[in-house]
C-alpha cells in the first residue's frame, strides 16, 4: 500500500517560549505544504492576518506592543480547498 507523504504545517519561529522584544520587527516563519494557495496567522485569537510566500516559507511580519505571553496559530489553505491548522505556539513579548 502507498501511502501519502505526511503533510508539515507548523510555526517555526518563534519557538516555543522564545523572548521578543517589545517595539522591535518580528517575522514569523510558517512552514506549509507546497500546494498551499493561501497562510494566514492569528496572534491572541485575533484577526486571521494574511502571510506572504517568499523563498519556500511563508512569513508573517509583526510588531509587538503588548509585553506578557502570546499565542500563535496559522491556518493554510490547500490548493483543494481543505484547510490545516498548526498547533498553538505560546511565545514572550519582553520590554
Amino acid at each position: 500500500m502507498i501511502q501519502a507523504p505526511l503533510k508539515t504545517v507548523g510555526v517555526d519561529y518563534p519557538y516555543a517560549g522564545e523572548m521578543i522584544a517589545q517595539g522591535q520587527p518580528y517575522s514569523f516563519r510558517i512552514t506549509a505544504p507546497s500546494d498551499a494557495r493561501e497562510v494566514r496567522l492569528s496572534i491572541d485569537d485575533g484577526d486571521w492576518k494574511p502571510c506572504r510566500m517568499d523563498n519556500g516559507y511563508w512569513w508573517f511580519d509583526w510588531t509587538a506592543s503588548a509585553e506578557g505571553e502570546h499565542i500563535a496559530v496559522s491556518r493554510v489553505i490547500e490548493a483543494d480547498g481543505s484547510m490545516l491548522v498548526t498547533q498553538p505556539r505560546l511565545f514572550k513579548v519582553k520590554p
